[in-house]
This record gives structure tokens, sequence and C-alpha cells, in this order.
């Protein structure tokens, strides 16, 4: 029995001594393991047109990355890091060049011609390091747009702006616009069809969801008076396919179009009726001219007038 006895508590010492170790090695990280500082991303651009203010599905964009240290503030890095781009749960959309090295004392890289093949809200990109300085990685969060056209604009010289890729909805594109400037614009005008995911109540008929329209434009000129008023306002026409816009009642139907004025806010107002053609009512931001909208091969084409450029859905 003593022997047993013994037996038994040399084992539980062994198995005593084992545990401690184990806790030792889990509990005490390796010194080589401490965080050297914090990958920062900077920017995210198009890449042939940095300008252009968003990220379209299918075309190359960038990314600026910079070194932070341990204290958040700008720093090199001590040999040379190699980092990467990725999605966020992955969904296989991402393509394209998504490394960069950054040179030892070095402060960052541009990663350049990344490429989304979807279009969404919301995406999460993230940077990390796959070798060289331990660094915290850091992630951002992107709209993707289905497409988007751009046009250099003057003002009092009109302007009209229309998707080459969607110049009629469909049923895969339910959405799409064009941008009537009268009185042109001052600079850069953008129009972009993107997704409505998280944006507002946008318009679904089974399958089918209605996209947003945004409109992009500085309405006044280089003196900074408005090129626009409410008995001369700009427009935006919001085509609808007729299997998201279909209504039983001849004639165009009273469907609201939602809207912000903010370009990269949700849809939170619905446009009422304007008070007669072509005018905005004196109370109002913006209005739809249901006068002046139209059918064509059942697609419905509603009429927005305004004053500040938006963004539209149905």
């Amino acid at each position: 029995m003593n022997n047993q006895a013994l037996v038994r508590r040399f084992f539980a010492v062994v198995v005593a001594a084992v545990l401690a170790v184990a806790f030792a090695v889990v509990g005490t990280a390796p010194a080589s393991a401490a965080v050297k500082g914090y990958l920062k991303i900077e920017s995210v651009t198009d890449k042939n047109d940095p300008g252009l203010g968003l990220l379209v599905k299918d075309r190359p964009f960038n990314v600026v990355v910079t070194v932070l240290d341990t204290a958040k503030q700008p720093t090199t890095v001590s040999r040379a890091t190699t980092v990467t781009l990725e999605e966020v749960p992955d969904t296989g959309a991402l393509d394209g060049v998504t490394t960069a090295t950054i040179p030892r004392n070095g402060s960052g890289v541009t990663i350049s011609g990344a490429i989304y093949s979807a279009f969404g809200n919301g995406i999460d990109l993230r940077v990390r390091v796959l070798s060289g300085v331990d660094l915290e990685a850091a992630t951002t969060e992107v709209d993707f747009a289905y497409s988007a056209v751009t046009r250099n604009a003057s003002p009092h010289n009109s302007l009209s702006l229309t998707d080459s890729n969607c110049a009629a909805p469909t049923a895969q594109i339910p959405t799409c616009g064009q941008f009537i400037l009268p009185e042109g614009a001052n600079g850069r005008v953008t129009m972009s069809v993107g997704s409505c995911d998280g944006l507002g109540p946008c318009r679904v008929v089974g399958s089918t969801k209605a996209l947003v329209v945004t409109a992009i434009a500085d309405l006044k000129d280089s003196q900074d008076n408005p090129l626009y008023n409410k008995t001369s306002p700009a427009t935006v026409v919001v085509a609808c396919d007729k299997d998201l816009c279909r209504e039983l009642a001849n004639g165009v139907p009273k469907i609201p179009v939602i809207y912000t004025l903010e370009n990269t806010g949700s849809l939170t107002k619905t446009a009422p009726p304007c008070p007669a053609k072509g005018v905005v009512g004196e109370n109002q931001e913006a209005c739809v001219d249901y006068v002046q909208s139209s059918r064509n091969q059942g697609d419905l084409y509603l009429v927005v007038l305004f004053v500040h450029d938006a963004r539209y859905s149905i």
C-alpha cells in the first residue's frame, strides 16, 4: 500500500509539474510576439481617376497604407515588410494586385491595381502583414458602385449625362438615370448607380430590388451664385424596369421616389409631387414631375426636379 501511495504521489507531482510548465508557456508570450506598431489605411481611390470620389466594380483601385508606432504616430519599418489586401469575409470578389512591400526605413506603400468584381455597400477591406515587422492590421469599410460616368462642366453650358452601360433599365440593372443640367455646373459632374442595401426602403418586387442613382455636381458658378432655382431646376430622370415598376393602372403611376441631399447618406426622404410641370414647390427641396414622367416599352421614367445634387431611388 505504501508503495502504491508513493507511486500515486509521484504521478501527481509529475502531472502538476507538467501542467505548471504548460501554463507558463501559454501565459508568457515570447518578446518577439509583441506588436511593433500599426498599419493605417489612409485612402482607397480609383486607380486611374483618383478624383472620381467613389469606387466602381471591375475598375482598378489603389489603397494607400502607412505605418504608425505604438503611440499611433507616423513611423518607419526597420526591415522590408510585405502587406496584403483582403476582403473580410472573403467572397471571392477581390482580385488584381493585392500585395505590396514597404521598403526598409519606409513609412508606407500603395497597393496599386486591386479589382473588386461585385458591387455593394459596407464592404470590409483589411490590410495585414505577410512578412517583416509585426504590425497590427487595419480595416476600412467602402462601397462599390455598379457603374459611374463623369464629365467636366462649366456654368451656363448645358450638359446631359447618361450612363452608356445603362441606356435603359433591365431586370438585372432595374434602376438607372440621366442627369440633365440646362445651365451646366461648375467643374466635374458625376452620376453613379449602386446598391440600396442599408440605405433605405427601396422598392422590391420578387427578387428584383431598386438601385440608387447618385448625382453629384457643383450647381453654383465661380462667384457662388446658384445656377438653378425652383422655376428653373436641374433634373434627374430615374428609369425603372417594367419588372420592378409595373402597375395595373394606365399612364404613369405615382410610385414614390426616396432621396437624400447627402451624396453618401441614407435615403430618408420622399419626394412629393411637383405643384406644376417643371416647377419645384415653394417648400420643396425636390419633387417628382409626374406630368413630364413617361413610360417606354413598359419601363417607367420618373422626372425628379431639384436645385441641389442628391441621390435617389424608387
